[in-house]
């Protein structure tokens, strides 16, 4: 098995074995009440539609969570004065409260697990993060696959020096688009009780694909 398949296989048991409790609980954040109070605490006040559009969550799912931040005391809803149709959600004193307390306390625990891993390794996962990132920013859904000038820019752009790994190889995605010449990865619905969030991280991550080694600038070849 070559190294980039083990490295999929890796990461997908990583994100698969934390999924029940901290999948779980990242699905929340994101599409939940507290991915509704950060867009209100941002904008200060918005349609359910644009929660809708911003959240990604269904027009049930927002209505449901804008009437449970009301009975909280997060949020109020009053009718559009110059449109009648529409309802204008706002965020509250309390509201913006709860949100710097929850992002005081999710800074704090962040910061306990970079202190963990110390300085040195914390320093190292950041910078592979970084590459990491700007590498999937490259091959994203209907997007050709870049050549190394693509990739140097967008590095650049990024403010991360390019160096092309030395035992870097290509990955063959051409098995399942034949000839589309584009990246493609799974586009799955996250529901919001976490369900394969897991998986669908690893898949959105990395894709499906057949790993093939070659030597020196040779073409990227894609779904």
């Amino acid at each position: 098995m070559a190294f980039e398949d083990e490295a999929f296989e890796r990461m997908h048991k990583i994100m698969s074995d934390g999924r029940s409790s901290m999948m779980e609980k990242m699905n929340r954040v994101h599409r939940g009440e507290p991915a509704v109070m950060r867009e209100l605490n941002h904008h200060g006040e918005l349609t359910p539609g644009q929660l809708v559009e911003a959240t990604g969550n269904s027009p049930g799912r927002i209505s449901a969570i804008l009437s449970a931040l009301e009975k909280k005391g997060m949020i109020t809803r009053r009718v559009d004065p110059q449109n009648r149709r529409r309802v204008i959600v706002t965020i509250t004193p309390e509201g913006r409260r709860m949100v710097e307390l929850h992002k005081r306390e999710r800074d704090k625990r962040m910061r306990w697990v970079f202190g963990q891993m110390g300085e040195r390794n914390t320093e190292e996962f950041l910078d592979l993060l970084a590459r990491f990132v700007t590498y999937l920013s490259l091959c994203t859904p209907g997007t050709p696959i870049p050549d190394d000038a693509t990739i140097a820019k967008t590095f650049e752009k990024n403010g991360i020096p390019y160096e092309p790994a030395a035992d870097r190889v290509n990955v063959e995605l051409a098995d399942v688009l034949q000839g589309a010449g584009r990246c493609a990865s799974h586009d799955d619905t996250e529901d919001d009780t976490g369900g394969d969030a897991g998986d669908d991280a690893g898949d959105n991550a990395a894709g499906t694909f057949r790993s093939g080694r070659a030597d020196g600038q040779s073409e990227h070849v894609c779904e």
